[in-house]
């Protein structure tokens, strides 16, 4: 009967102590809990920097993180502990990136 309730719970736990970003090989990597993927630093136009998506794919449960655009019309959101840090080390493999500030 507390299975229904603790699913939940554990999913939850399980994206808030196991999120992380990192650059490897050329691409931004994430992982959320379940969720997990990667996108190729060369592909990103945009950083949308101090805003909160809330809706997408958001592998973040924090606020004011970063909203990646790459490809034509695809966007992530993240939310890492430095949004400085993550914005100077993909410009440092893509010159290209615009950034946005909100």
């Amino acid at each position: 009967m507390l299975l229904p309730l603790l699913a939940p719970i554990g999913l939850i736990a399980w994206i808030y102590f196991d999120t992380a970003y990192w650059l490897e090989d050329g691409r931004l990597r994430y992982k959320s809990g379940p969720w997990k993927g990667a996108v190729e630093v060369e592909k990103v136009t945009q950083l949308v920097e101090g805003i909160t998506q809330w809706v997408g794919m958001k592998p973040a449960l924090a606020t004011k993180g970063l909203v990646i655009r790459y490809n034509r019309f695809d966007e992530l959101y993240i939310a890492p502990e430095s949004n400085q840090e993550v914005i100077a080390d993909l410009l440092a493999i893509n010159r290209n990136i615009q950034v946005v500030k909100k």
